[in-house]
């Protein structure tokens, strides 16, 4: 099966991943590439959904609520993202208040039902992972500081050449506190556009071992096994991802034949 979505040079509304794209059960997404006062609007039926601001500046309502000229960055390497949760059985609308505007629409399944909610670039909590060439800088955009049902966002940001997701961790499994049973989706760019990233999915029995080349708005679906990342050399690297699964708290489990990095 192949996990890799590659990006053709739409503009507009395009629909990107739908549930069952490669054993999704829970997971969509949509991306955003708009003009100047180009609108979306969407019923969010039985999924929440977190509008991520790449770039740009966009108003966006939902639930009674608007909030106008989000997003203060002119792409995803200019510092922390913009977002807006839409809960279930809500309503969202998005306008480009200046464009171009790039934003994600990222949705999860769930039975639970909250409040909308705005989260501003100074809600997102940034932390550092990693040492030497496996350093990289993780983005929580939602996470559990905003009440919803399943779903967790952030970016992951890593220097040229360098490694993320290090050590390699799967969450295929529902046996918590040892590891979750997460699905993923990741959505690449990279500076200078150009640019590549690798990533690699793999399981312990190698039932599942590939390797795709990625570039600018590709996106890889992440259902099962490890799963890597390198910024090719000259290049950042960068990553949104959404992470969905039984519940919020994610316990992945490293592949035990590199976990010894951790321990450097």
């Amino acid at each position: 099966m192949d996990y890799h979505i590659r990006y053709k040079g739409e503009k507009g509304h395009i629909p990107v991943v739908r549930v069952g794209d490669g054993g999704l059960k829970l997971i969509s997404f949509d991306l955003l590439l708009f003009d100047e006062g180009m609108e979306y609007c969407e019923d969010t039926g039985g999924s929440e959904a977190c509008i991520v601001i790449l770039g740009g500046n966009a108003t966006v309502s939902c639930g009674g609520k608007t909030w106008e000229h989000i997003g203060l960055r002119r792409d995803v390497f200019d510092g922390p993202a913009a977002a807006v949760y839409a809960p279930r059985d809500s309503r969202f609308e998005f306008r480009a208040a200046s464009g171009p505007v790039e934003a994600a629409v990222l949705r999860t399944l769930t039975h639970e039902t909250f409040e909308p909610a705005y989260i501003p670039p100074d809600m997102v909590n940034i932390v550092h992972r990693g040492k030497d060439n496996w350093s990289r800088t993780v983005h929580d955009i939602l996470d559990h500081r905003t009440p919803a049902g399943n779903m967790l966002v952030g970016e992951t940001f890593s220097p040229p050449g360098n490694w993320s997701s290090a050590p390699p961790h799967r969450h295929d499994v529902e046996d918590p506190p040892n590891e979750t049973d997460h699905e993923e989706i990741y959505l690449f760019k990279v500076k200078p556009e150009q640019g590549f990233q690798l990533i690699r999915l793999y399981t312990d029995d190698y039932a599942l071992n590939t390797a795709y080349c990625v570039e600018q708005n590709d996106t890889v679906i992440i259902t099962r096994g490890y799963h890597p990342v390198a910024a090719g050399p000259g290049y950042q690297g960068y990553y949104l991802w959404l992470l969905a699964g039984r519940s919020r708290t994610i316990c992945p489990r490293d592949d035990p034949r590199h976990a010894w990095l951790k321990n450097t």
